[in-house]
């Protein structure tokens, strides 16, 4: 019996060309036609671009998105802090060794006072979460739509005095997508302590055990769940989404990963390889080539430069982990820090002066990017791989 081949429709290729089109071109269409608008809102095609837009970050090109901030201090001696995000489209010509790039500032109206900073949490799917002051926004920067999430029960208003009064603050935040529930996810792990003094010294401060929350996106509300790590536990970085976990760089006395699966809601410990005998120091982790990596770095104070290594875990059993060092690079002079690893020999970093830069590790070649001025000293530099994306937040 022969096979009825299904005939493509004008509307199937119309869907096709449009599921290829940045977030920028759609969103205008949808002002243009009914039709078109329900198009694009619809689950389907924003799965469908979601997954090219995942298939376009697999070729020559990268984007990369930069979020810096500076504070600029007036003759009144008033201030106020400027946050600059940017997105970096890159694209590696290997054949004639020449890095190509455009930029694009983006002004995103962020709902924040003009003495707060925007911190980047968590990434996935094209959406951001981002602490600005003491609110929790869910941004996707392409569609320029913002979430707030509602309150959390467990974090408390600071007491006013007085000894063993509970006292709570923001210890950790992870975004990510619960493939099991078809569903995002925001995790917030709290630090509680008390005083021993009415003076509320860091002296007099006494560690309680951890608290957590997840809040899921379809029910726009928080829940408690269990963690049972030391009170002495806190995570240092910004979150990490892969395949359904979050990751944080940790320390507790030593230096860790903590993961949280957001299908069954529990937290794990994961060790880093051991480099104390070398001096090295692991400070963040961060998605290299759909795997967990760690910079590692040695500052030579009589040379005032600094080292930096890159470490890939390989491979996770729920409890032995496995690293392979993919990556060294240095020593390098005036390097305030290293950022993110694109390409896979592409170390783009920050300088003392707030420059951007590429560091081909291959051919040695430093290249200093024209991203608009940074007057002041830089305060905050975050850097992500970045897939744009029409995933609704509202």
């Amino acid at each position: 019996m022969s096979q009825v081949r299904k005939t493509e429709t004008p509307e199937d290729r119309v869907v096709a060309i449009m599921s290829k089109l940045p977030p920028k071109s759609l969103m205008r269409f949808k002002c243009i036609r009914k039709s078109w608008c329900t198009l694009i809102n619809s689950p389907s095609f924003v799965a469908k671009h979601l997954s090219n837009s995942v298939d376009n970050k697999l070729s020559s090109y990268t984007c990369i998105l930069l979020n810096r901030s500076q504070v600029h201090v007036f003759p009144d001696k008033s201030w106020k802090r400027e946050v600059l995000w940017s997105m970096i489209n890159f694209f590696n010509d290997r054949v004639s060794r020449t890095l190509y790039y455009n930029v694009e500032d983006l002004n995103i109206p962020f709902p924040r006072d003009d003495h707060e900073h925007i911190l980047i949490h968590g990434y996935c799917n094209g959406i951001v979460c981002v602490i600005s002051g003491k609110n929790i926004l869910l941004c996707n920067p392409a569609t320029r739509e913002f979430r707030q999430l509602p309150d959390s029960f467990l974090l408390l208003p600071s007491p006013l005095g007085g000894k063993f009064e509970l006292e709570t603050d923001f210890g950790g935040l992870g975004f990510g997508y619960d493939c099991r529930a078809k569903d995002y996810k925001v995790v917030r792990i709290i630090e509680n302590c008390e005083y021993s003094d009415d003076e509320r010294t860091y002296y007099h401060r006494i560690p309680l055990p951890h608290t957590a929350e997840v809040y899921t996106m379809a029910t726009n509300s928080w829940k408690e769940v269990k963690i049972d790590i030391s009170s002495k536990t806190y995570p240092c970085s910004c979150s990490v989404y892969l395949k359904g976990f979050c990751y944080w760089f940790t320390r507790d006395g030593e230096e860790f990963i903590l993961s949280f699966d957001l299908g069954d809601e529990r937290f794990h410990r994961i060790q880093l390889p051991s480099r104390r005998e070398s001096s090295f120091e692991f400070y963040y982790i961060f998605l290299c080539n759909e795997s967990i990596a760690s910079f590692c770095s040695l500052y030579d104070r009589s040379e005032d430069s600094k080292s930096c290594e890159i470490w890939v875990m390989d491979d996770y059993d729920g409890v032995k982990s496995s690293w392979t060092k993919l990556l060294v690079a240095g020593p390098f002079k005036g390097i305030e820090k290293p950022l993110t690893l694109w390409k896979c020999d592409e170390l783009l970093m920050i300088d003392t002066d707030g420059r951007v830069i590429s560091y081909n590790s291959g051919i040695g070649y430093l290249t200093y990017l024209h991203i608009s001025p940074i007057i002041n000293r830089v305060i905050d530099s975050q850097a992500l791989i970045y897939v744009e994306s029409i995933v609704p937040v509202k």
